[in-house]
């Protein structure tokens, strides 16, 4: 089975910088969990991507990804790019009601119908004796503004599930005025779109 190496990558809020305060943010269950992660432990009916934000933000419209990076059998590289779209069944907000907090808003997000069966094809492709076992799978969230960001933290979660075992936080409370300076601030974090 392959292993998964699950970066963590918060899209256009870090500007694609690996950054030790972001690495902060991540808990040790997190990273244990996947660095034992197989292509079998996701499920793609079930996966989910769960960000929680201040209430003066939000995800942008098609702007929360999953990216699988991987080897072909020829020796090159792949990258699959999948766009997740809004989840809006109460019952999936319901499971994540130990994540909310006062002045943040949660949302959830799925592959649709098309990437799920996707993402079914290429994990029968990377099934095959003869693919490379190295994936690498980076979850991402591009935020927009709704109201003023002022000057208060801009605390950000973002979570994961891959299974029916629940989700799991991949960064928590990571501020993004920690991690992106705060005249690119404005450029990395528009204004929404109505």
């Amino acid at each position: 089975m392959s292993r998964i190496g699950l970066i963590i990558a918060l899209a256009s809020l870090l500007g694609g910088c690996a950054s030790v305060q972001m690495m902060s943010h991540v808990p040790i269950s997190t990273m244990s969990r996947l660095v034992s992660m197989t292509m079998a432990d996701i499920d793609p009916e079930q996966l989910r991507v769960a960000a929680r934000l201040p209430t003066a933000l939000e995800p942008r419209r098609q702007g929360v990804k999953v990216k699988i990076d991987r080897r072909t059998s020829e020796g090159g590289k792949r990258v699959d790019e999948f766009v997740l779209e809004p989840v809006t069944q109460a019952g999936e907000l319901l499971i994540l009601s130990k994540y909310q907090r006062a002045g943040t808003r949660l949302s959830v997000f799925r592959l649709s119908s098309a990437d799920t069966d996707r993402l079914r094809r290429i994990m029968i492709e990377m099934a095959a004796p003869s693919s490379p076992s190295k994936v690498k799978i980076t979850a991402g969230v591009d935020a927009c503004y709704r109201s003023p960001l002022g000057s208060a933290p801009l605390p950000t979660t973002t979570l994961l599930r891959t299974n029916e075992s629940g989700y799991f936080v991949l960064a928590e409370d990571l501020d993004l005025r920690s991690i992106v300076l705060e005249a690119d601030l404005a450029a990395k974090v528009p204004p929404c779109v109505p």
